[in-house]
Order: structure tokens, then C-alpha cells, then sequence
């Protein structure tokens, strides 16, 4: 009797300890910076009932990971306010409820550690190429991000320990997205130049040889990169739609963000999101059983392209045969030159250090040096890699390259096994789920051929989501009195 009074009162107490400890980073801030103490008290507010909601069930935490990370609300938020510990303060949040939750349960609980080997061997070499790095700070930087993105990557893993909770990450993604794609639509149907505070990015920048526009990059910043998370996640949106008996809100909500990802991308002007585009659409029409639907919201998306399309897009569309064609345009694609040259010095950077590169994110810091080999050196500015896979080659070199195709390789077996078990079983829509999350992670590798890993972070994300849905697939039910 004592010990269950015990335990109620330590399960009450966590809630003020961990409000407690959530609310002295906001306290230091409204001390640096007393102008908005009303601002601050909201975000305080809102906090306390974050932890709240995350120490009843630390699975939310997870799926406010998942939000922030796909949203890229942490770089907003240190970009425009200067509080560079919004990532932190909710990976550790999480990793505080979680590590509660677990000290509080009824009996031991099993770890869920997915594609564990590879991860740490990708990272090892990562490491093992950061010794020898030119730009040690860059180096170790990209380290830390990697750690970080490992610790996401088991939280999401270990605190979403059910289909229903694995729905629930998907829906966080999803929420992201819509979050992502609203300030750009209305950018681009208006167009308003307000920025929302860093989160409806613009830039002024060529749209096809010899004319410039503005394209929108919303919270990533980047119009590229916007356009490939978008792109990306069109597949957890299209699958949930088209899911057999789901009910009309969560066939709403997924045609809602999936609207809202296709109009968004139309004014990125991502000539690579609509290849992507492509691979998911060519997918679905081949394989998925309910092409009646698809093609009907085929049509629906071609008249919504047809009525919110940019100026020039099309044009900008068109330029893509200078890739098929060997014949020379007047006005070459800037774009196009950029990435040739990229890819000569890449090349140079994997042949001149074949086994571990010239450390991780040292690309750009080595780029002129390259560059000026291949006789490029009327191109003075620093470069990033724009193709994930030559990044890889050049900057950790065979180690890299070997540790992150095994870690794709065990990925999609994983995810392979766990989907035809559920085939077996007849769970047809959790099986679906998994083959969403598939396609999506496909597709952004796709794109990455024409992208380098700077927000890799998302990629991570759909590969926590589609490992962890599989590892839970293919798990034994829990015995008798063992927690799930």
C-alpha cells in the first residue's frame, strides 16, 4: 500500500519537476531579452502544456519531434529570434518523459533499435573522415548533427510502439507539410511579400535562361529544398486517401495536404520535384489497386496546376531537354553549369581521397581548390555538392559510400519483410503504410541526385518512420502482463 502511494505521488510529481525544468530556458531569455514578456509568457504557457501532453504520453513527443524537425521550425527560430536551443530543449524534453515513462512501468520493456549496425557504421566512417578534414570546425559540426539525427532516430523507434502511434507520426509529417505549403500558397496566389517571419522564404532568381522571378522557399529556405520534402511526403498523404474503409476526416486531411504540397510546389519552380513527381505518380498508376481513384484525383491535380500555375513555368519546364539534347541553347541554364562543375570537382575530391574524402560537409570549404583543376576557376564561389551521392563519394569516400548503401540496403529489406508479413496476415492497410513510407523514401532518393544532405534530417525521418513500422510488424505479440 505504501509503495502504490509512493508511486502515485512520484507519478504527480513529474509533472511540476519536468514544467519546472522546461520553464528556465524561457526564464534566461526573458531576462537577456525583456521587450516581450507578454510573448514570453504565452510560450511559457504553451510549453508547460507541451510537457504536459508529452509526460501523459511521450509518443506526442515523438510525433512534436517529427513536426519540428520536417516543419524546420528549429533553423527558423534560430535564424529570426536567435534561440538555437528549440531542437534541443524538445529532443531532451522527449528523452526526459520517455526515460520516466520507463522508470514508472510495471516491468521490464523491451528496446526497439532498427538498422542499428549500419547507422553506427555510417557514422563511424563519418567520424573515421572527420580526423584528416581541412575544415575541422565543419567537420565536427556535421558530427554533431549526425548524433543528433541518431537520438531522433531511436526516440521515434522506441516511443511510437504501435500501428495506431506509427499513424500518428505519419500524421505529424503530414502536419508539417500543410504547415510548410501554407504561407508559399499564399505567397504565390496573393503575391504578398511577407515573409512570416523567416517561415515564407523568397528569392529573387533566374527562372529560365535570361529571365529572373521570384521563386519561394518557405521555412526550408530554399526553393529546391522545399520542393523535395514536399514531393517526398506526397506519397504518406496519396496512400492515406486512397486507404480502403478510412473515414472521410482522415480522407480529407490527406487530400488537404496533399493539395496543398502539389500547389506549394508549383511555385518553387523545382524542375527535380516534378521528376519526383513523376516516380510517385508512374508508381502509384502501376501498382496500387484503386487506379479509378488515383485517376480521378490525377485530374483534379491537373486542373488545380492548370489554374495556380506561375508565369513561366512551363518554359522552365522545358529547359530540362538541355539535358537529353547535345546541342548548345544561346543562354545556357545557370543551374545546369553549376552542377557540371559540382560534379568534376566531386570526382576530383573521391579520386584524390578514395577511401574516407576530405571529411564530412568539407565540399564547399575544398571546392575552388578542385575547381581551379578542371579549369573552372571562372566559377570563385564556394559550391555546395548538389548531388547527396557525390557528396557521399567525396566528402567520406569508399567508407561512406559502403556504410550508407548497406544502410539503405538493410532498410528496405527490413521494411520488405515487415510489409509481406502483414500481406500474410491481411493487415492490407498497415502493410499499405509501410509501402507509403517506401515510395516517399525512394523518391527522396531520387531527388537527391539532383540535391546534396543539407536537411537530411527529413530523409532520417521517413527512414525512423518506415524501419520502426516494419520492426513493429514483424515483433511477437507481448507475452501475458509485459508492458506493449
Amino acid at each position: 500500500m505504501a509503495s502504490a502511494v509512493a508511486a502515485e505521488r512520484w507519478s504527480a510529481g513529474r509533472w511540476w519537476l519536468l514544467g519546472a525544468a522546461t520553464s528556465l530556458p524561457l526564464l534566461a531569455a526573458a531576462a537577456r531579452d525583456p521587450l516581450h514578456p507578454a510573448l514570453m509568457m504565452a510560450a511559457l504557457l504553451g510549453l508547460a502544456a507541451g510537457a504536459g501532453l508529452v509526460l501523459a504520453n511521450p509518443a506526442w513527443g515523438a510525433c512534436a519531434l517529427i513536426v519540428i524537425i520536417y516543419w524546420n521550425a528549429s533553423d527558423v527560430i534560430t535564424d529570426t529570434w536567435g534561440f538555437a536551443w528549440v531542437l534541443r530543449l524538445a529532443i531532451a524534453g522527449t528523452l526526459a518523459a520517455a526515460a520516466w515513462d520507463l522508470l514508472l512501468a510495471p516491468g521490464p520493456r523491451r528496446g526497439r533499435w532498427p538498422v542499428l549496425a549500419p547507422f553506427l557504421a555510417y557514422g563511424a566512417a563519418q567520424a573515421l573522415a572527420a580526423i584528416g578534414a581541412h575544415d575541422g570546425a565543419a567537420a565536427r559540426g556535421a558530427l554533431v548533427e549526425y548524433g543528433k539525427a541518431l537520438a531522433v532516430f531511436y526516440l521515434v523507434a522506441n516511443l511510437l510502439r504501435s500501428p495506431r502511434a506509427l499513424r500518428w507520426g505519419v500524421n505529424a509529417v503530414l502536419i508539417a507539410v500543410v504547415l510548410l505549403a501554407a504561407p508559399v500558397i499564399y505567397q504565390g496566389v496573393t503575391g504578398s511579400a511577407n515573409t512570416f517571419w523567416g517561415f515564407g522564404a523568397r528569392l529573387y532568381k533566374q527562372i529560365v535562361p535570361g529571365q529572373f522571378g521570384w521563386r519561394l522557399g518557405g521555412a526550408m529556405g530554399d526553393p529546391n529544398f522545399l520542393a523535395m520534402v514536399l514531393v517526398a511526403a506526397l506519397p504518406l498523404a496519396l496512400l492515406q486517401a486512397l486507404e480502403s474503409g478510412a473515414r472521410w476526416p482522415r480522407r480529407g486531411f490527406a487530400l488537404a495536404a496533399a493539395g496543398a504540397a502539389l500547389a506549394a510546389t508549383l511555385f518553387t519552380y523545382s524542375r527535380g520535384a516534378f521528376v519526383g513527381l513523376a516516380v510517385v505518380l508512374g508508381v502509384l498508376a502501376l501498382r496500387h489497386r484503386r487506379r479509378g481513384w488515383l485517376l480521378a484525383g490525377l485530374l483534379a491535380a491537373l486542373l488545380v496546376v492548370l489554374a495556380l500555375r506561375p508565369q513561366d513555368l512551363l518554359t522552365r519546364l522545358r529547359s530540362l531537354a538541355q539535358l537529353v539534347h547535345s546541342q548548345q541553347t544561346l543562354l545556357p541554364d545557370a543551374s545546369f553549369q553549376v552542377r557540371r562543375n559540382a560534379l568534376y570537382a566531386g570526382a576530383l575530391m573521391f579520386r584524390g581521397h578514395p577511401l574516407l574524402g576530405v571529411g564530412p560537409d568539407n565540399f564547399p570549404d575544398r571546392y575552388l581548390q578542385y575547381s581551379a583543376v578542371v579549369g573552372l576557376a571562372n566559377d570563385p564561389s564556394q559550391r555546395d555538392p548538389h548531388d547527396l551521392y557525390i557528396q557521399i563519394a567525396a566528402e567520406t569516400g569508399l567508407a561512406g559510400l559502403a556504410t550508407f548503401f548497406w544502410l539503405m540496403l538493410a532498410s528496405f529489406q527490413l521494411m520488405a519483410r515487415g510489409r509481406r508479413r502483414l500481406r500474410r496476415l491481411g493487415a492490407h492497410n498497415y502493410a499499405d503504410l509501410i509501402w507509403a513510407l517506401e515510395l516517399a523514401l525512394a523518391t527522396y532518393l531520387v531527388l537527391s541526385l539532383f540535391l546534396h544532405a543539407a536537411y537530411f534530417r527529413h530523409f532520417l525521418l521517413l527512414l525512423a518512420l518506415g524501419t520502426t513500422a516494419a520492426a513493429v510488424a514483424l515483433e511477437p505479440p507481448p507475452a501475458a502482463g509485459e508492458p506493449g
